[in-house]
Parts: structure tokens; sequence; C-alpha cells
């Protein structure tokens, strides 16, 4: 099935019971009744703004936005209303219901609909990861490089380091025996509809991007199973940092 009907899907079966709850909606939890704290929404909200270096003014639009969670919560700090791109139209329906004043756009990443340099800031989070070919990848990475402005940052976020792999394993199976213990669990939500996960090799995207000329830091990713006691951050998942 195509990605974009995997989307579609779980939207259909997940809106009424998780509209307001975005992080089920991106399936970053293992099971029902997982409650995210809202000290680990605030460390990863000031994670993405610092690796945006996002000022008031800024134009922003949040590539991938889903259900528009991430782009609700920075849309309060800014002076002009942002932009937000999914290729999901329920995504995209949920998400103006969330942000209202925020403008949305249906499209594919890749094929942005947009003139260069349009943008100082451009966010793309935990969308990459569901991405299986390198080809698409170099050329979604280069279209979204093609729409920020000079001396703009794009942040792509939440790459799975393809190395790390097996500390990734480790640490889904530990939070798992966290989310036993500390919450009154349900089915699995991931079980509705699996979505694929990208591992990246670091050398071969290092070589894509200096062979475009691609100016770039790699920097540790927010902890997707942070809990109180836990790092902010981790080094099996990475945040690409681009600069023009």
């Amino acid at each position: 099935m195509a990605l974009k009907n995997l989307f579609d899907d779980w939207l259909s079966f997940a809106k009424d019971k998780y509209a307001d709850r975005q992080w089920l909606l991106s399936k970053w939890e293992i099971r029902e009744g997982i409650v995210w704290p809202e000290k680990k929404i605030r460390i990863m909200m000031e994670s993405i703004v610092r690796g945006l270096d996002l000022k008031k003014d800024h134009a922003l639009i949040d590539l991938g936005c889903g259900g528009g969670w991430i782009l609700n919560f920075l849309n309060h700090g800014l002076s002009n209303p942002p932009i937000g791109l999914d290729f999901c139209r329920p995504m995209l329906e949920s998400a103006r219901k969330l942000s209202p004043n925020a403008a949305f756009v249906q499209g594919e990443i890749g094929r942005l609909p947009f003139k260069n340099e349009s943008f100082d800031r451009v966010l793309c989070y935990f969308v990459l990861i569901n991405m299986m070919d390198d080809a698409l990848i170099f050329q979604s990475i280069s279209d979204i490089y093609r729409i920020v402005r000079k001396s703009g940052v794009v942040l792509i976020g939440q790459l799975p380091d393809k190395d790390r792999s097996k500390m990734y394993d480790k640490a889904k199976a530990d939070y798992a025996a966290f989310c036993e213990s500390h919450y009154r669990l349900g089915p699995s939500i991931r079980d509705v509809a699996y979505m694929p996960q990208k591992l990246f090799d670091i050398p071969k995207l290092r070589n894509y991007l200096e062979r475009s000329n691609i100016s770039y830091e790699l920097r540790p990713s927010f902890n997707p199973f942070y809990r109180e006691g836990e790092s902010e951050t981790v080094d099996w998942r990475f945040d690409l940092i681009l600069k023009k």
C-alpha cells in the first residue's frame, strides 16, 4: 500500500479518538493509554526551536505537518501565520481545526509547490523516517533546500542511524517496560497501520550533501522515549540541520 494511503487509513481510524493527541497520530508511542507529560512536550518543542533558531518574524513552513500539533505550538510565538504542508488531506483538515489562522497546502516533498527561497525557516520533523528510497530522500532534501532563503535554516528531524539501530531497539524495549508499570495500557496502536522506518547510512548522506554543496550539521535528536531521569537527547536518532 502507498504511504499516502497508509496515513489516510490511519487518520480515518484515529481522528475521532486521538485528534487532540498528535503524538499518537504520529505513532510515537507503543500502546494506547500512554500520556505525554507536559515536561516531555516542552523539551521536544524547545529542541525544535533551538534547532531552527526560530525568531518571531520568521516565515516558517512545516513540511509533513500531519495533524498540526507541532505547528500549532510554534505558531504562538510567530508574528506571521506559518504554513503547513502534508500529502494527506484528512490530516490537513484536522490541522486546520487546531490552527485556524495558519495556512495549509496539500502537496508532496520533492515536488514542493513553492518558489525558490520562499521561507526563513523550514521544519520537516518525523517525516523522512518513512521514506525508504535513497533517491527520493535526496530529491526531497534538495527540494527542501531550494525553498529556504539565504541565511535560512532547515531542520529535518528524527532520522534513525543505521549503525545504532540496536541501541534504539533496547531503548524502545526499556520504554515499553516503563509504560507497562506506569500506565493503564490498552491495545497496540502501531499494529493498526504499520509505517515503514528508514535506517539512514550517515556516510552516504554526508557524501550526498557534500557533493551537492549543502552546508549542514548533524546533532542528536530529542529522545522520543524520554521520561524523568532519562537523557533529553539520543544519538540513535539524529537531526539534520541545513544552512544557506
